[in-house]
């Protein structure tokens, strides 16, 4: 039987690491595809998600997430640090004020150009929601959970650390290293802040690691872009001469 549709349904390769591809793929009417270079491995649904549990249980044997179980994270977010894990060497439960924390977002000025700008709590659209401005947090995009909206999602979060005591079920707002940046949980933020206020201290998960790759560094993104856009006008200009010439 040949596969009317093939999804995609996540991809792990790069051109700078140990497998330029490595994905994993819906082939409706053949079941699931793990593609490992010039290698495929086929499963059947039950095959693979017997595959994944094995995958899991091994990975909670060798303890990379020091001390950690898989379930005590949310995946998705397991998924965008992945490559930063095998430098993993602890994880620390501290205490933090609201207002210390802090998050990176790409905000695009009048010439529609991206720049990446430190901000805080306050400034999350999901704060700004709960506190009654509503349109910026009803207006972005999210990537990460296609089964429920944005309102929907941060409402039962909110009703969530309404009955429960934060953290709820192991999960806290995870910083890397010194950094005070938030890289899980807005919404926690958002919602404690609205809660208790922004001076009030929470508990937070922090990940160490060895070397410095992991680390937000919001001045040199910015230089980043600027250069790529000051190469691509240059270019631009170039290949208009060259046009002009011919």
């Amino acid at each position: 039987m040949s596969n009317p549709a093939v999804i995609e349904l996540d991809n792990a390769g790069s051109r700078k690491g140990k497998f330029k591809r490595f994905t994993i793929e819906d082939n409706i009417g053949e079941a699931i595809h793990l593609h490992i270079d010039n290698m495929r491995i086929d499963f059947t649904i039950e095959e693979f998600l017997e595959f994944s549990s094995m995958v899991k249980e091994s990975l909670d044997k060798i303890d990379f997430l020091c001390g950690y179980k898989i379930d005590n994270f949310d995946q998705i977010f397991l998924r965008s640090c992945a490559e930063f894990l095998p430098n993993l060497v602890d994880i620390k439960i501290e205490e933090i004020k609201l207002s210390d924390l802090r998050y990176v977002k790409f905000l695009k000025d009048k010439y529609g150009v991206s720049k990446a700008k430190t901000l805080s709590v306050q400034d999350l659209p999901a704060y700004k929601y709960l506190k009654g401005d509503k349109s910026e947090f009803l207006n972005q995009s999210r990537y990460d959970h296609f089964s429920i909206g944005n309102e929907d999602r941060l409402l039962d979060t909110l009703a969530l650390l309404k009955d429960n005591k934060y953290p709820v079920d192991d999960k806290y707002i995870v910083l890397f290293d010194k950094q005070n940046y938030i890289r899980y949980g807005q919404s926690f933020a958002a919602v404690l802040g609205y809660l208790y206020g922004l001076d009030s201290k929470i508990k937070i998960m922090r990940f160490c690691f060895k070397g410095k790759k992991h680390l937000l560094k919001p001045f040199k993104i910015n230089i980043n872009i600027f250069l790529k856009r000051l190469f691509r006008k240059k270019r631009k200009k170039l290949w208009k001469k060259h046009q002009y010439q011919l």
